[in-house]
């Protein structure tokens, strides 16, 4: 199974990245799949031949299914103002500057684009109001709008939004004012619908008990998969110590489940009651699976399970690689897309390591030599060394951080999810009676607390998470090759499989070296964010300031900095205070009454009107245009002469085709970061370039 799935997914990664189109997809699959058949009836072939045309078959199986996937999520929303209506998949949760709640939506009438799409998933954004707490699973509601198709800002080593919600297979986002939909007779219950209305009815129990609520959104998350009450210091806590794999429901949870099931019924040597007790299990198991949303890493836990148990009922043994291989085969087969989610690839890798390197660390430690006390402690530390070695390179791409103590971690974490899923599960059963669920809810309560309280303590410790640089995708691929080499060479003993470990690893080595040590010329970066405006003065690697026209913009202005200095191994850069009304001056740079001065360039701030009270014509290299500036450009060009202008992405829409006619009309080159994304400006040179970020 490993050797067809493998192609499988070489088959989807390429379709995806080349973008093959539906005639050639269907075209290499036909073709494939004859010559397999040929080979297979060819009596005097080699049986090599049938094996690479079967290889062949499953890549253009993997092509084919990635092409009708994609099929799926297109054509794109047009953007246009129309009437919606809209399903409530989920129950809002209030809470920040807006509400998002995933939902299908449907254009009603016609659309003024012809092709474009008219239904699919979406992300509503509410704006936050008392009405939202009576919204549930299964609101049917009306809007005017417009629903965007999913756009990355473009801002440099951003978090990919295209990407992401084309995996979870979201096709567009609407924003909806206070009064702006109206609620409509409820749509019918899908099986799924009523799952998540399960998940909230067991959150909301919670909540009724008098949970305190931090350990109340723990409880939520580690037993169905509600994470959206958990808040950001507490998620940072857990990603910190390498416990993030508690909040997300995986194996270990099913594993547990299916452990406390199986001692809450005892069926002794039954051969039938132990079939029967399988199958009510499996169905707990897939319930549970639906309620936590059918992620990726439960599917795949569930699938492997109902193989195992089916195995167990055959008296054979069920958790092999191949096990895993044809989960991965099932599960690709029904949504290509999890290929590309961040569940699946960690929960597939560390199984995957789990089952290759757990027998040799077991063998390494002696474990079956010494009692079942050192039995367990050797098996946690078995299973959390294999797991962190299979995910490594998948954890250094997408995080960036490793967190060294994860062995005390697993000690804490791993008994206590046991005690708390079989506390949780006894509140279910227990729940009519009053003075037993209390008294579970409260041991739940000082035990998540204390749990808190110990991971808190490691994450104290001297340098918890050690911080990587970034790295890209081939970067990934070269330590996950040098992993696989080394471990060839220790498990087999192939001492001459370590060079090709060091030849995997060294040009990464070498650009990590590269991007360390190489000059960084001074420059400018304008980001691109609604919320606020943003710029980056680079003097060096060591040496930047991060400026904005507006206050309290620090956290934001971070996020959307903090990608790019942290690839270019940069330090973090200054931040100066709100520049349209406060002056700042050093060697590098200087800001007075909104104008930017640095390496010679000189860059004017308008935010407000206050620039019509100068007096003086000052030139600039350019002007940047942000929310609250006021005035025509005519007037403006002729207190600050420039031939550019940038338009802020915190603009209102209503001012942006005013401001590109006036500047048409004075032969000033406008630049609309929101479209454009981020640009640099280089400081050397005399000619004034703003060029896209990589």
């Amino acid at each position: 199974m490993l050797i067809l799935a493998f192609p499988l997914m070489v088959g989807i990664a390429v379709s995806w990245l080349c973008g093959i189109q539906m005639f050639a997809a269907t075209l290499l699959l036909a073709l494939s799949a004859v010559a397999a058949i040929a080979a297979f009836l060819w009596q005097g072939g080699a049986r090599w031949l049938f094996g690479a045309t079967l290889i062949v078959a499953f890549f253009a199986l993997g092509v084919f299914s990635e092409v009708m996937d994609r099929s799926r999520l297109e054509p794109q929303w047009s953007g246009a103002k129309g009437r919606f209506e809209a399903v409530l998949l989920e129950a809002p949760h209030v809470g920040g500057k807006a509400t998002r709640v995933r939902a299908v939506a449907t254009r009603l009438g016609r659309d003024s684009i012809r092709g474009a799409r008219r239904e699919g998933i979406v992300y509503l954004y509410f704006e936050n109001s008392v009405e939202l707490e009576s919204l549930t699973v299964g609101n049917r509601l009306c809007f005017e709008g417009k629903v965007q198709p999913p756009r990355n800002a473009g801002n440099p080593a951003e978090f990919d939004t295209e990407h992401y919600m084309y995996v979870q297979g979201v096709t567009g986002t609407a924003y909806l004012a206070r009064k702006g939909w109206t609620l409509r007779k409820d749509a019918l219950l899908t099986l799924q619908m009523r799952a998540m209305l399960l998940r909230e009815k067991i959150s909301g129990l919670y909540s009724s008990l008098g949970i305190a609520p931090e350990s109340q959104a723990i409880l939520s998350a580690l037993t169905v998969g509600e994470k959206r009450d958990l808040s950001k210091g507490v998620r940072n806590l857990y990603a910190a110590v390498g416990a993030s794999h508690v909040l997300a429901l995986s194996g270990l949870h099913l594993g547990i489940l299916y452990m406390v099931l199986t001692l809450l019924f005892p069926v002794g040597g039954s051969r039938l009651l132990g079939v029967l007790r399988e199958g009510v299990i499996l169905v707990v198991l897939w319930g549970f699976a639906a309620v936590a949303g059918f992620t990726p890493s439960v599917v795949r836990a569930a699938v492997l399970f109902t193989l195992m148990s089916l195995a167990r009922c055959m008296q054979r043994d069920g958790s092999s690689v191949n096990s895993l291989a044809f989960a991965a085969l099932l599960m690709l087969a029904v949504n290509p897309r999890w290929l590309f989610d961040v569940g699946f690839q960690l929960s597939f890798s560390a199984v995957f390591s789990i089952l290759l390197l757990v027998p040799l660390l077991d063998k390494l430690l002696a474990v079956h030599r010494w009692g079942c006390v050192y039995r367990y402690v050797a098996g946690i530390i078995s299973v959390s060394v294999a797991a962190q070695i299979g995910t490594l390179p998948l954890v250094w791409y997408y995080f960036g951080a490793f967190p060294l103590y994860f062995l005390a971690t697993n000690f804490v974490v791993v008994p206590s999810a046991f005690a708390i899923m079989l506390l949780a599960v006894l509140l279910l059963l227990s729940y009519p009676v009053e003075f037993i669920r209390n008294g579970i809810a409260i041991v739940l309560d000082n035990l998540i607390s204390v749990v808190n309280f110990l991971l808190r303590q490691i994450e104290s410790l001297p340098s918890s998470s050690v911080e990587l640089p970034c790295i890209d995708a081939w970067g990934a691929y070269a330590v996950a090759v040098a992993l696989v080499a080394a471990l060839y060479a220790v498990v087999n003993r192939r001492w001459r499989f370590v060079a090709v470990a060091v030849v995997a690893v060294l040009p990464l080595a070498g650009s990590l070296l590269y991007i360390r040590y190489r000059t960084v010329e001074p420059h400018i970066i304008f980001y691109n964010s609604k919320e606020f405006s943003a710029m980056q003065l680079v003097v060096s690697r060591r040496c930047s300031y991060l400026v904005s026209s507006y206050p309290q913009w620090e956290v934001d202005a971070q996020y959307v900095a903090e990608p790019y200095w942290r690839r270019e191994q940069m330090e973090e850069p200054r931040l100066l205070p709100y520049c349209c009304y406060s002056n700042y001056s050093d060697g590098n740079v200087v800001l007075e009454g909104g104008l930017v001065t640095f390496a010679g360039r000189r860059i004017k701030v308008i935010a407000d009107e206050e620039w019509k009270e100068d007096t003086l014509i000052q030139p600039v290299d350019c002007i940047l245009l942000c929310r609250g500036g006021a005035g025509s450009i005519k007037e403006l060009i002729a207190r600050y002469p420039s031939k550019f202008i940038l338009m802020d992405a915190t603009l209102y829409a209503g001012s942006l085709k005013r401001i590109r006619r006036e500047c048409r009309q004075q032969g000033v080159r406008c630049i609309n970061l929101r479209e454009a994304g981020a640009r640099k400006l280089l400081v050397n040179g005399r000619g004034v370039r703003f060029l896209p970020v990589e």
